[in-house]
Order: structure tokens, then sequence, then C-alpha cells
């Protein structure tokens, strides 16, 4: 008897394949895949550890199994072919339920050709897909002959690139209004987006829009608070509709005040001051304030009996007058908010944004840009009246 022979069906051949369907019953799968192994039996030994490895919750070890049953199984063993399959499967598997790194997309990719190599062809349209590689699921399903498939996938592939070409279009779009300072525009064109990185550029350029009645700036190198409307209310918490351009508030947080307690604007070309029906009253020289107050040269009144408030004829702004209250000081046009610089001024704008209207007369530069002439304004904003000139107006956020 040869030593093969022997080892096959001699004794103790025969009793180490007894040995191991009897572990093979027991559920002792790694004991019989030793004992199929011993006995010179690698397709038992291989099919044994794929059941093992079908047992197994973790794909890790999963995948571990059906790569030793591949490796342990003859060339041409239909086992071996089992085997790889599974394990390129458990591949896939893992895939859908993880982030598409590079490490991953290369075994993937392996997973995709070995189904392929398999005649799994179906399968390894499913591999590539998750590998996201094109070429290989158009070669696999022309070579199955799927048309149909590949026509639907030829339809999905040319969307995909008209919408890359419309979200790169966007993109520029979105580039250009921005450095050109139509920065509303390019808000709502981000808004509308459905790209979640350009809807994200869009929300934080309207974290540095400058919005409100009240806007901080430095005007030919003097900072200033300016308040924006023909009409200017002071109080507690004076409501102010973003909508109302016309209108321009002053907070003061002090409970002596009302919400609204008094009104400043121009009328018949003089500036004046009124009480709007305050619960604590409004006091000039002591006296209660009724009616209009005329502001002149300068007006002191005390409101609520508490804040002083004193409004001053002239200012660093042309046809603006000086507010001061709480601590601060404020320059009210009660108009147009001319800066002196040309025919430049600041209006409130749709959505409340702040914007320079400049007629370019002269244009207004942001480096060496030139900008339109009415530009939605952010914190941090330089423009210039030349290009690459020095500041006239820069805008703070507060």
């Amino acid at each position: 008897m040869t030593p093969l022979f022997g080892k096959l069906f001699g004794p103790r051949g025969a009793s180490a394949i007894a040995r191991a369907r009897g572990a093979e019953l027991r559920g002792d799968l790694a004991e019989a895949a030793g004992l199929f192994a011993e006995a010179g039996r690698l397709d038992d030994a291989a099919r044994v550890t794929i059941l093992r490895g079908d047992a197994e919750a973790d794909p890790t070890v999963r995948r571990n199994h059906y790569a030793q049953a591949a490796a342990t199984a003859p060339e041409t063993s239909p086992v071996r072919a089992e085997a790889r399959k599974k394990r390129a499967l458990v591949t896939v598997a893992v895939a859908a339920d993880a982030p598409l790194t590079e490490s991953l997309r290369n075994d993937l990719l392996a997973a995709a050709q070995e189904l392929e190599d398999l005649g799994e062809d179906a399968r390894a349209v499913e591999a590539y897909a998750c590998a996201r590689d094109i070429d290989g699921q158009m070669r696999v399903l022309a070579r199955a002959g799927d048309i149909e498939r590949l026509d639907a996938l030829l339809q999905a592939q040319q969307g995909l690139e008209r919408e890359a070409r419309a979200g790169k279009h966007a993109y520029e779009e979105f580039r250009v209004l921005v450095a050109s300072g139509r920065r509303a525009e390019a808000a709502a064109l981000a808004r509308a987006s459905e790209d979640d990185a350009l809807r994200e550029r869009g929300r934080a350029l309207e974290v540095r829009r400058v919005t409100g009645s009240v806007v901080y700036a430095t005007v030919s190198g003097r900072s200033v608070a300016i308040v924006l409307g023909e009409r200017v209310v002071i109080g507690r918490a004076p409501e102010v509709s973003g909508g109302d351009a016309g209108l321009g508030a002053i907070w003061v947080p002090s409970t002596a005040l009302s919400r609204r307690h008094v009104e400043i604007q121009r009328r018949g070309g003089v500036v004046v001051v009124r009480d709007l029906g305050s619960r604590n009253g409004t006091t000039i020289r002591g006296l209660s304030l009724a009616g209009d107050a005329t502001v002149g040269d300068g007006i002191e009144l005390r409101l609520g009996g508490d804040v002083p408030l004193v409004v001053r004829a002239g200012g660093e702004l042309p046809n603006a007058v000086a507010i001061e209250i709480g601590g601060s000081r404020y320059l009210a046009p009660l108009g147009p908010a001319l800066l002196g610089v040309g025919r430049w001024r600041l209006e409130r704008g749709g959505e409340d944004w702040g914007e320079l209207v400049t007629d370019d007369e002269p244009p207004a530069f942001a480096g060496e840009l030139r900008l339109s002439a009415r530009v939605a304004l952010l914190a941090g904003d330089r423009f210039a009246t030349e290009r690459g000139g020095e500041a006239q107006l820069v805008m703070e956020k507060r």
C-alpha cells in the first residue's frame, strides 16, 4: 500500500475521516476542518470552513473564514469558487454601511473582479457600483448583453454629468455674485440649491451680512454708528419690521422707557422729536413734552424721568443729526445716508440687507475688483474709490 493510499484509505485515514465527520455532526467545525485536512480531504476541510463562516455574525471574521476556505480548496474545486464568491459578497455587504475610503474602494474593486471572474455578473455590477466604478459596470453589462441596464446606466451617468456641470456653473455664479457685491443674490442662489456644500457657503455668507437699521462703519477714517431710516424710534424694545426701510430704531435697555418711547424725524426740513405716548413721559427742561420739540442746533431731553437724550444738528455725515443716549452716539441722516464720498450712500435693501449704493459716482473697488453700483454689505468689507486705493468705507460688525 503506497503512503498516500494508506493515508487516505488505511485505518488511520479512515479513522481521521470518521472523527472529522463526528466532529462536524457535533457542531465542532474547527476540529472537523482540521481532521479533514489531516486526512487529505481538502474539499471537505474547505466546505466545513465555509460553514464556520456562515455561522459567524462578525463580517470580518466571516470573510476570514471564507478566505481560508478559498486557500484550502483545490484550484478547480467548486467549493473554492463558492468560498471566493462568499468572500467577495461579504466585502460588498460591509461597504453598504461604511464610508467609501480608498482602502475600502480597493477591496471592493478586488471583490468585483473576483465576482466577474466567477461569472456572477449581476453581483459584479453591484460591487463596481459600490466602488463608484462606472467603467467596470458598463464592461460587465456589455459582456453580459444586458442592453437595457447598460442604457439605463449610460443615461444615469449623463444625468450626473449634467448635474456636475450645473453644479460647477452654480458655484461659479455664486463666486461671481459675491465678488461683484451682489451678495443677497448669491445667498438666495445658495438657499435654492440642492448642493449641501453650496448651501453651507450661503449660510456662511449670511452670517457676515450687515443687517438691521443700525450699521457700524468707518467712513473716511471716522468710526460711526449710522441709523438708517427717514424716522428713528427710540425705546426699550422698538419693533422695526425688516420690510420697513424708512424706519430706524435705537434700543435702550432701561425699564424707565416704554417699548417705543420717542420718535425723531424731519418734517418740512426741520428735525423734531415727539413722544409716542410713553408710560413715564418725556421732559425738556423739567417740563413734560407735549407735541413736537424742534431740535434746532441741539436739544436735551430726559426719557422716563431717568435716561438723558441729546439730539444735535450737524454731524460727521452730510445732513445727519447726532443722537447721544445710553452712553452711545449715533448719526441719523433722517433720509438718504450720504457718506460724503461722491454719491455714495447707505440704504436698507431687500431682506434687511444693508447696501452701499454708489451710482458709480465714483465706482467702488474692493482691492483690484470693481463692484456693482449696488453692493449688499458684509462685515469686513473695505471699499475704495480707485483700484487698489485706500479704503474710504469699512464695514464693521458688532
